[in-house]
């Protein structure tokens, strides 16, 4: 299969984020508002969006704000990824950084086989999270406690 990359318009990454996330998509000590990040769609043979990638850069550094494959399986995860990574390259970023909950065991996998590293574990970080987003639940994914913030890094 053909796939390509195409610049997320803002209006796209707001319809996923409330779809999938909610806005505003909530960081460490960090709101993002679509309007403030860059992002990629992947699409295969010219079809319909497979998933979407975006972040938020300061400086050399970066943030993967979120990721998300549109159906699981097909490996689009790691090509959001990559094409992330290469555009990020492009503009200069040396860094890049993605946070994830302590419930992800998933995510975490997949950024580790990537050539992410775990470099803080932000203890009771979700609380300060709740504090922006009330709607963010104390129990995750396998039924574990939403409460800490995963920090991984990649040097591009």
């Amino acid at each position: 299969m053909d796939g390509r990359f195409e610049a997320a318009e803002a209006a796209f990454i707001e319809e996923q984020w409330r779809r999938l996330w909610g806005v505003p998509v909530v960081s460490l000590g960090r709101q993002y508002e679509p309007a403030g990040v860059e992002g990629l769609v992947y699409r295969e043979d010219g079809g319909a969006p497979q998933g979407l990638v975006t972040w938020h850069v300061d400086g050399d550094r970066a943030e993967i704000v979120t990721i998300d494959a549109f159906e699981q399986g097909r490996h689009v995860g790691g090509r959001l990824l990559n094409g992330a990574e290469e555009e990020l390259r492009r503009q200069g970023v040396k860094r890049a950084t993605i946070m994830t909950t302590n419930d992800n065991l998933r995510a975490i996998a997949f950024y580790v086989r990537h050539g992410y590293r775990l470099v803080a574990v932000h203890l009771d970080a979700m609380e300060s999270v709740r504090q922006l987003k009330p709607e963010v639940p104390k129990t995750g994914q396998d039924g574990l406690p939403l409460q800490d913030v995963i920090e991984l890094a990649k040097d591009l």
